[in-house]
């Protein structure tokens, strides 16, 4: 008899072995939405573990197993009858892997308050999915650990249930009824939403239909509400626009939930026109710069990572128009999500970015991965005022992009910062929820405290400038931070606005809602109602430029990205629409009870469906304007077909580093006419590729085209002025173009910069040694 057993290797399952499976999935679900309330009960976002949100939860994956159950229950009859145990082993493993996949996906809403999808893993987040799978994975292994002894020692009393009506009839019913129960973010089941997602991206179509060859073209018509604001002066003012990332309303309110966390801009709002009802129209940091300067539609990734040039006007190119000097200010790699492109294209005359920071300035640490997203907020503003060069007598537009409350929020002095929350808390009558929150998020919130008191000593140095009493500061978030919870989701775009000035009249708060879309088209109007610019008949505008109080202060259609390829929100007049819902607004941008009439219902989706299509329509075609009427021309070079080619077949991908690597290489061969054609290629895609274009000064001079040379190197030195190899090889070309060249000027510039390297500094010894003529000059520098 025992041997008549030991030689049954397998046996064939039933559907008797399947349900055992199916309701260990079911359980292992269960652990992990216990584990989601917990983790966020312990970060202060909840006030308790047991609540609705987890009934629902709970819910959610019952209806998610019973689907799942029905669809496996075919597979698992079919590989069976096939070879006995491969359909059960094949289920197990693929409801393992269900798991591990909806635990990462937890893991990554718990630190973002955000669900991914399919467009998530191919932008920012896809370095969260890489990194973030470590730390998923202990929990993960535990629950998984636990479904395996659950089902080892449990199984057999599941066949109790076995018996019942068929199993599978009664979970797919469960499903059917969750269908109609309340979804949300929190009590979603991560994987569903993560499928239906990848569903929508194959099968939803957003296709323009219209007749108009520009659908957002129309006559430009100033607005005048700003003006009885401001007292202006006969010379044009400066704009100084300050975009601070991840900055809510909350922190600048007095009755903002963060209220006392950034005291410096909490006092400036009280000396500003501030609209609390200002909202972002994008959900991630990238994309409001585009947004804030040129009111421009978003496209599929943002404005400035669109494929291809875009006719338009911007604040930049019309205010340039007009004789203002304009300039870009960013502690980070402007090559991230091609400001630089965007930039250059706008004719900006001043990029100060990382690339022109000198060593005498400090890299904001390092995180996890050694990472460092660049310079931060405090050393922006120091260099800024040090490079300062802007003659005072001539109009002046300026950006600001802040970073240093951007994850990971490594500022330097991390514990001076993080001692003013404790002081904070200590003082302040948070209630328990928020206080909790902010102590198990003090690196957040101390990042907060640092970039406020960066920005008070910006304004103090301002106050000191000559044309300070004629400036107008416009300060705004670009958007609230992920990684702070949010009412409702139209609050995640809530950022403040101020608009602060010498030339302000009085402050006053206004409740009139607006976006970033308003900003531009607010202060051309104000410019050129006092100076009579000269602006353009037509514009694109997404908004109308309105930020005063009128008859009705909710009376905008305001199109909002989500990030990549999510447009999903949309504000139209006093409803706000989320992934398919309708709410109507009270003033201060919270949700009402009120019913929506089915008629508003469809007007409200049909225009929702509009405004994506023509987004998509204006930004895919360059339909946003007409050449003829843009005030940003296209200088790019334009590649042949034969030229594409062969630019193909040397260079795929992104890594444009690798790119100059192989133009280099071209250029040691002496190939120059190909090396020529692949710099310019980076440089098109890359504008501020400081290596490719010393490359082609480099080129030039080996080609004995030395004025080409010199003019390319001249501007490589000015926008890079810190960076050494730039005079050497503007040395180089010197020496071999014409020895008796004056290169007083070079040399100056490097001893103002304070620049020593042995290489440079045996170039400086080789140009004074063939020009006695300067060994009296104050350019000479001590050789070491």
């Amino acid at each position: 008899m025992q041997v008549e057993t030991n030689s049954i290797v397998k046996k064939e399952r039933t559907l008797k072995d399947y349900i055992p499976l199916v309701i260990t999935f079911f359980v292992g679900l269960l652990l992990l939405s216990i584990y989601q309330n917990t983790v966020l009960y312990i970060t202060g976002v909840l006030d308790s573990v047991v609540n609705k949100s987890l009934f629902l939860h709970i819910l959610h994956h019952l209806g998610f197993a019973a689907v799942c159950s029905v669809v496996f229950a075919f597979l698992f009859n079919l590989l069976e009858n096939k070879k006995p145990s491969l359909g059960f082993n094949t289920v197990r493993l693929i409801f393992a892997l269900l798991l591990f996949i909806e635990g990462l996906l937890i893991t990554y809403f718990i630190d973002n308050y955000e669900l991914l999808d399919v467009y998530g893993l191919f932008g920012e987040t896809e370095g969260y999915v890489r990194f973030g799978l470590l730390k998923a994975l202990m929990a993960i292994a535990i629950i998984l650990l636990a479904c395996h002894f659950l089902y080892r020692y449990t199984a057999p009393f599941y066949k109790v249930i076995s018996r019942m009506y068929p199993f599978t009839i009664i979970l797919f019913s469960m499903f059917l009824a969750i269908l109609y129960s309340d979804r949300k973010p929190i009590n979603e089941n991560k994987t569903q939403h993560l499928l239906e997602s990848v569903y929508a991206a194959i099968f939803e179509e957003d296709t323009y239909n219209g007749s108009e060859e520009y659908p957002l073209a129309r006559a430009y018509v100033p607005t005048t509400d700003l003006q009885a604001y401001f007292d202006l002066a006969e010379k044009k003012p400066n704009i100084k626009i300050l975009i601070i990332d991840g900055l809510g309303t909350d922190f600048v309110d007095a009755q903002g939930i963060y209220s006392g966390i950034m005291p410096y801009l909490q006092k400036m709002a009280l000396s500003s026109l501030y609209l609390p009802n200002f909202i972002s129209n994008t959900g991630d940091g990238s994309g409001a710069v585009a947004t804030v300067v040129g009111s421009l539609p978003y496209g599929k990734h943002g404005f400035t990572n669109l494929d291809g040039f875009t006719h338009r006007h911007t604040l930049y190119s019309i205010l340039k128009e007009n004789g203002y000097q304009t300039a870009f200010n960013y502690g980070g790699n402007s090559a991230l999500n091609s400001y630089d492109r965007f930039l250059v294209q706008e004719g900006v005359d001043r990029i100060l970015d990382k690339t022109v920071f000198g060593k005498e300035y400090t890299l904001q640490n390092q995180d996890a991965a050694g990472i460092t997203l660049g310079y931060p907020d405090h050393e922006l503003f120091q260099r800024y005022f040090e490079t300062y060069e802007f003659s005072n007598e001539i109009p002046s537009l300026e950006v600001f992009k802040t970073l240093s409350t951007k994850a990971p929020y490594a500022i330097p002095y991390f514990e001076k910062y993080e001692g003013e929350i404790e002081k904070l808390l200590k003082r302040s009558s948070f209630n328990e929820k928020t206080a909790r929150f902010i102590n198990h998020n003090r690196k957040l919130f101390a990042s907060y405290s640092y970039t406020d008191e960066a920005i008070a000593q910006f304004f103090k140095a301002e106050r000191r400038y000559k044309g300070y009493d004629n400036t107008i500061y416009i300060i705004t978030g670009s958007h609230l931070n992920s990684n702070i919870p949010s009412e409702n989701q139209l609050k995640r775009y809530q950022v403040p606005l101020l608009i602060y000035s010498p030339l302000l009249k009085s402050p006053t708060e206004i409740s009139k809602l607006a976006s970033h879309a308003d900003i531009a088209p607010a202060i051309l109007s104000l410019l050129d109602n006092r100076y009579g610019f000269k602006a353009p008949h037509t514009v694109a505008w997404l908004a109308n430029g309105q930020l005063t109080k009128n008859a009705a202060d909710l009376d905008k259609e305001i199109p909002l990205f989500r990030g990549p390829n999510k447009i999903q929100d949309y504000v139209y007049n006093s409803f706000f629409l989320s992934d398919g819902n309708i709410s109507e607004l009270n003033n201060d941008l919270s949700f009402s009870d009120n019913h929506i009439a089915d008629e508003q219902v469809a007007a409200i989706k049909s225009s929702f469906s509009y405004n994506k299509s023509v987004n998509n329509y204006v930004t895919q075609n360059d339909k946003l304007l007409p050449k003829e009427v843009s005030t940003v021309l296209s200088d790019e070079r334009k590649f042949s077909k034969s030229e594409t080619l062969w630019l193909q077949s040397v260079f795929n991908g992104k890594d444009f580093d690798d790119a100059y690597t192989t133009a280099r290489k071209l250029a040691f061969n002496k190939d120059w006419d190909r090396a020529l054609l692949l710099s310019d290629y980076i440089l098109t895609e890359i504008p501020r590729h400081a290596d490719t274009e010393i490359l082609k000064g480099r080129i030039y001079s080996w080609k004995k085209e030395y004025g080409k040379s010199i003019a390319t190197l001249k501007e490589v030195i000015r926008k890079y002025p810190e960076y050494i190899d730039g005079y050497c090889a503007l040395l180089d070309t010197y020496y071999w173009a014409n020895p008796e060249q004056d290169i007083r000027q070079v040399l100056y510039q490097i001893t103002a910069h304070g620049l020593n390297d042995d290489i440079l500094n045996k170039k400086i010894q080789r140009a004074n040694e063939q020009k006695p003529m300067l060994e009296n000059s104050t350019a000479k520098l001590d050789m070491p």
